[in-house]
């Protein structure tokens, strides 16, 4: 166990070889929650906005390849490109 001291900002360091090994960069997005007495953080993990489903996401977007796809083929139909 590492421990480590809360700054006046409310701030506590994650230990760099913890970041390493569990991926977390300086610009990566974490969850923070309450169980019980407990903080708990964990590396945010995006999900679809349209399935809520998190494998394939498009890079830079919130949706994956598959929903894209089929609002991609929706739009072409109303648009009458189908």
């Amino acid at each position: 166990m590492i421990s480590r001291r809360v700054d006046s900002m409310g701030r506590v360091v994650i230990p760099q070889e913890m970041r390493d090994k569990l991926g977390i960069s300086h610009d990566t997005l974490m969850d923070i929650s309450l169980k019980g007495n407990k903080i708990e953080l964990r590396k945010s993990e995006l999900s679809c906005a349209v399935c809520g489903g998190s494998s394939h996401m498009l890079k830079g977007a919130s949706v994956c390849r598959g929903c894209a796809e089929d609002i991609a083929a929706k739009l072409a139909a109303v648009n009458g490109e189908a």
